[in-house]
């Protein structure tokens, strides 16, 4: 058997949730639920039992966040920090994690995680990556982990099953027909329908030899300058060049060697403010979601947050709102709007009255 080593993606700045993730310190480093342990150290948790042992785990992250990663994750060792020059998406930064993985290890099996799922049923979720592992033993293939879904969302894209494959499985694994789009509504009621269809969670593995071939094969303008740099000690001067590309586009969409395991353990995408309903579980849905001090006279559906000890946040007759207060921060906008936050914080009039004012 070999080994499993997980790798922890933690290089996003998570503008969704901005005021309250910023640049400096984005979501996976914050506690939004407040129960005393951030995105990324839960995802440390529930990794920890599936690799036995911290060195294990790597976390693949940013240069800025190298110090809150040692303040957080403690236990893992400073030399298991993959640092990514700049942010170029997830493909480079898979290929340069399995590059160093595949240098210290003989083949290992390797996983990858994002750090701010919330995942709520951990046993099943264990169960799902060891299939997983299983599975990728069974075919050296490269097995993706999809989540059977709860609601037709369209802010996911879909992953569809076709046969049935692998031996003495915990969960069943299906060879993928198809990766799909963010659809609309409608289409994703008929994926919903027809039982074919997983979400795309962004949960992989696979040998460190398989996806770096694969990487070789579908993604050449990529790996060959990469896995030169890495030879050559240049990542530094050539990571930044790379083609900006997700691990979807580069690889998942074009190899003949991709397997599903749907998972059936309670998991969201903690994205934008909107989640945090999901994520707190509101069981009154004309009630609000709140976090912090409010008082309210006819209003509901709001999502309202606050880290302001001292003052209180006061609504009156407003429904289906995102109101957060962060230091000298305060955003307010329709909770179908969310997606645009990232707009908002590109636009140059807005970006440096943002830093200036509120330093985030």
């Amino acid at each position: 058997m070999s080994q499993f080593v997980a790798v922890i993606m933690a290089g996003g700045r998570g503008q969704r949730f901005w005021p309250l993730s910023t640049e400096d310190k984005p979501k996976q480093f914050l506690d939004l639920e407040r129960s005393g342990r951030t995105l990324i150290q839960t995802t440390y948790d529930r990794l920890l039992p599936l690799t036995g042992d911290p060195k294990h785990i790597y976390i693949a992250t940013a240069e800025r966040y190298v110090d809150l990663v040692h303040a957080q994750l403690g236990d893992v060792p400073k030399e298991n920090l993959i640092i990514e020059p700049v942010g170029r998406d997830s493909a480079p930064a898979i290929a340069l994690a399995s590059l160093t993985i595949a240098s210290r290890y003989a083949d290992p099996i390797m996983g990858f995680f994002s750090s701010d799922h919330r995942i709520g049923d951990v046993s099943r979720f264990h169960d799902s990556v060891n299939s997983a592992v299983a599975l990728t033993e069974q075919t050296r293939g490269i097995t993706t982990i999809g989540i059977k879904p709860a609601r037709p969302a369209v802010g996911y894209g879909y992953i569809q099953m076709g046969e049935e494959i692998g031996e003495g499985l915990i969960n069943p694994g299906y060879k993928v027909e198809a990766f799909v789009e963010k659809p609309n509504r409608a289409i994703a009621e008929s994926y919903i329908a027809s039982g074919n269809y997983v979400w795309n969670a962004g949960i992989f593995v696979w040998h460190a030899g398989t996806i770096l071939s694969e990487l070789a094969t579908h993604a050449p303008e990529l790996m060959r300058p990469l896995s030169t740099a890495f030879r050559d000690g240049t990542i530094e001067t050539v990571f930044p060049t790379l083609t900006k590309i997700s691990i979807d586009y580069a690889v998942m969409e074009k190899t003949s060697k991709v397997y599903v395991v749907p998972g059936e353990f309670d998991w969201d995408d903690i994205g934008d403010w909107v989640a945090l309903e999901r994520l707190l579980k509101n069981d009154q849905p004309e009630a609000n979601t709140v976090v912090g001090k409010h008082i309210g006279l006819d209003a509901s559906g709001n999502i309202i947050y606050s880290e302001d000890e001292e003052g209180v946040i006061v609504t009156l007759g407003v429904k289906n709102l995102v109101v957060v207060k962060r230091g000298d921060a305060v955003l307010i906008l329709q909770k179908d709007r969310v997606q645009d936050i990232k707009k908002l914080l590109e636009d140059d009039r807005l970006s440096d009255v943002i830093l200036e004012k509120t330093g985030l």
